[in-house]
């Protein structure tokens, strides 16, 4: 999309959320662990450069709170924050917030903050594997971060996730004391992790194929939308041509995420 292009969506959509300004900040929670480039606890990463131009852009203004992942959405369930910055669509999790959609009522991936994968790491000489098809997990076990939707995948396909875990960091050194094989974790700050941290390196290996991937919304709860349906699809249409945008595209290349 050409900076002109840009510049002329973006002025349509600050026509349509004028008023947003009139209205109190939407609070937004995001996860306290490191998951880089999207985020890290004191709010820096892709995600907030993203948000920070839609912001500007409409006139927005958010207020972040970093808390565990399992609190943000409790509280986005409770109607406690606005929303929540990086959650994946679910069934169960229709009934309480809302993404952006296409018409047919599938989630609109062009409007997501961000696409990212589950890994699968494999403790060196375990008994644990990944074809792509068929996960080999002693017992079925399998150590995920807590809150996360491959959890719920897991438990639907028989396994036995271990979900006490709050950070990468936390699984792996899970795998590394032997007392797990295989842990599913997201994203690229797992992948740096199990290639470059000394406590890891030799001793933990990524499976070649992700176990899924997903997209990541600025996830919105139900009472939020209803009150102001229109500022909320003009904050998820900003985010979609904020991402297009020859800039934020450059910063995704830098961070080694580019699309």
């Amino acid at each position: 999309m050409s900076y002109k292009s840009l510049c002329v969506l973006l002025a349509m959509l600050v026509g349509m959320n004028a008023h947003a300004a009139k209205e109190p900040p939407l609070r937004l929670c995001f996860e306290d662990v490191d998951q880089r480039p999207w985020s890290t606890p004191r709010g820096k990463g892709l995600n907030f450069e993203l948000l920070k131009r839609v912001e500007i852009h409409l006139n927005e203004q958010f207020i972040y709170f970093p808390k565990p992942w399992k609190r943000c959405l409790s509280e986005l369930k409770l109607g406690q924050v606005d929303g929540v910055i990086g959650a994946a669509d679910s069934v169960d999790r229709r009934a309480w917030s809302r993404i952006p959609q296409l018409p047919d009522g599938r989630e609109d991936p062009a409007r997501a903050l961000f696409e990212d994968a589950a890994l699968v790491f494999l403790r060196v000489g375990g008994q644990g594997s990944w074809d792509g098809r068929e996960l080999q997990a002693p017992g079925k076990l399998v150590v995920v971060q807590s809150g996360y939707l491959v959890s719920e995948q897991l438990r639907e396909r028989g396994y036995n996730p271990r979900d006490s875990v709050k950070s990468a960091a936390d699984a792996l050194r899970m795998l590394v004391s032997g007392s797990y094989d295989v842990a599913i974790l997201q994203g690229l700050e797992a992948s740096k992790l199990a290639r470059d941290d000394p406590r890891f390196k030799g001793r933990v290996l990524q499976a070649e194929l992700p176990y899924t991937t997903v997209h990541l919304h600025l996830m919105v709860a139900r009472p939020t939308y209803a009150r102001d349906p229109q500022r909320i699809e003009a904050i998820w249409q900003a985010i979609g041509a904020v991402r297009l945008a020859k800039d934020y595209r450059q910063l995704e290349a830098a961070a080694g995420a580019a699309r």
